[in-house]
């Protein structure tokens, strides 16, 4: 009987594996033309400091939704449909995109599929949890995500240059970009159809039954299920706290970087999309993998420690960039934001895997989803004000303040996450 379980368990996991990876094969490639969005409003489309901050502002406010997301889906008579409907929507908007040549209806398109693709996000933790076997879940999630990260790496890289032959290509770019994420989605909700979890039957809701009740759990019911997840589970809860500092360390940063690179840097498409694409895509390539072994399935705060840490040098050597010396040598200005972006893409290959799967480690079996759409819709909370903040110190006092400011609250989220993991070993 536990033979033939097994033989279950790992057939389900191959499937999952195929799809995982044809989905995040197309993933690589979507993700690596919409990865310049930021730099092609600030270079194509002229848009000013404040438009840079107002579209890092909604894009990351976006994952407040994501706790609406799992549970309209999880409520769902047909959750491959709905994920299908909301997901063709999303990418939908990339594909009208260039119809109006606005800055105002650019932010519009990208801020609009932003929230509909995070309503998404948490759903994917199901598939992650019911159809990975616990052994091989880290491991097959890194493999995933490297056929992604190539395919980023590649796209971008190529799209930067011919962004600088000609930079109104973006307008061909995205609604191709919108094509892709449809096919991610279509395999999302192939591998959701394919879960074991308890969901079959448990919520479904025939149209007929819509009711202002229903809309108004839809609306409540997950704000009281953060609050109630916060008081039963302290140990989630000191965990988010400590990673809602490192992605306020993470946002400050995303109004910034554009216009540090554009306006103080002056540099190009092609080196941008060598550092944010090539370089630090690489960098993920090779060492997702290990990243992914050494997360495992342990508690996640010491890994998080780690990589929280590594990353505070990235804006300090960043911000180096702006001057004609580092450590006493000449340095050329664009290696040293390649530098920058392979410390950046190292730490990042952790906190990636960290991000998608250290809410499970916490997360009773029924509750996965939830779990994961609380840790995203605190990132969308953090987003509110974040990006705010770091164009506030760069306009108030100057742009290096806003890379000092990232520098230390990701010191402080690495050494918190350090004192949680020693005091987790001494109980």
């Amino acid at each position: 009987m536990d033979i033939n379980h097994n033989d279950k368990a790992l057939a389900l996991e191959r499937k999952t594996f195929k799809l995982h990876i044809i989905s995040q094969f197309f993933n690589g490639i979507s993700l690596g033309i919409v990865i310049l969005q930021d730099i092609i409003l600030k270079k194509s489309l002229e848009g000013s400091d404040f438009q840079v901050m107002i579209l890092a502002l909604l894009v990351s406010s976006a994952f407040l939704v994501s706790i609406y997301g799992s549970e309209i889906v999880n409520r769902s008579a047909s959750r491959f449909r709905t994920i299908v409907i909301i997901g063709f929507t999303a990418k939908s908007f990339l594909i009208i995109l260039p119809l109006v040549n606005s800055s105002i209806f650019y932010i519009f398109c990208i801020a609009v599929g932003a929230y509909l693709d995070s309503m998404l996000l948490s759903i994917w933790n199901i598939a992650f949890k019911h159809n990975y076997t616990e052994q091989s879940r880290s491991r097959l999630f890194s493999y995933a995500s490297t056929v992604q990260t190539i395919l980023l790496l590649i796209s971008s890289t190529i799209i930067g240059y011919f962004l600088d032959i000609n930079n109104n290509l973006y307008k061909i770019l995205f609604p191709f970009a919108g094509v892709c994420g449809m096919l991610v989605y279509y395999n999302l909700a192939k591998m959701i159809s394919l879960s074991i979890d308890d969901y079959k039957g448990k919520n479904k809701i025939e149209k007929s039954h819509y009711s202002f009740k229903l809309l108004k759990d839809i609306v409540i019911l997950p704000i009281r299920d953060l609050l109630r997840i916060f008081i039963r589970n302290k140990p989630f809860l000191r965990f988010e706290i400590y990673f809602f500092l490192y992605g306020m360390a993470f946002m400050v940063l995303t109004p910034v970087v554009p216009v540090f690179l554009v306006d103080d840097l002056e540099l190009s498409y092609s080196p941008i999309s060598i550092a944010k694409g090539f370089v630090f895509h690489s960098t993920l390539i090779l060492f997702t993998p290990l990243m992914g072994r050494y997360h495992g399935k342990r508690n996640p705060t010491k890994f998080c420690g780690f990589v929280f840490l590594v990353l505070a040098l990235y804006p300090i050597i960043l911000v180096s960039a702006k001057h004609s010396l580092l450590l006493d040598f000449p340095v050329n200005k664009e290696y040293v934001v390649y530098i920058a972006n392979f410390i950046f893409g190292f730490a990042m290959s952790g906190v990636t895997i960290a991000w998608a799967l250290s809410s499970i480690y916490y997360a009773p079996v029924n509750q996965v989803s939830n779990y994961q759409a609380v840790h995203i819709t605190l990132t969308g909370v953090r987003g509110i004000f974040s990006p705010a903040l770091g164009y506030l110190v760069m306009k108030i006092f100057a742009i290096q303040y806003t890379f000092y400011l990232s520098a230390f609250l990701f010191i402080l989220a690495g050494l918190f996450m350090f004192r949680e993991s020693r005091n987790l070993h001494k109980n």
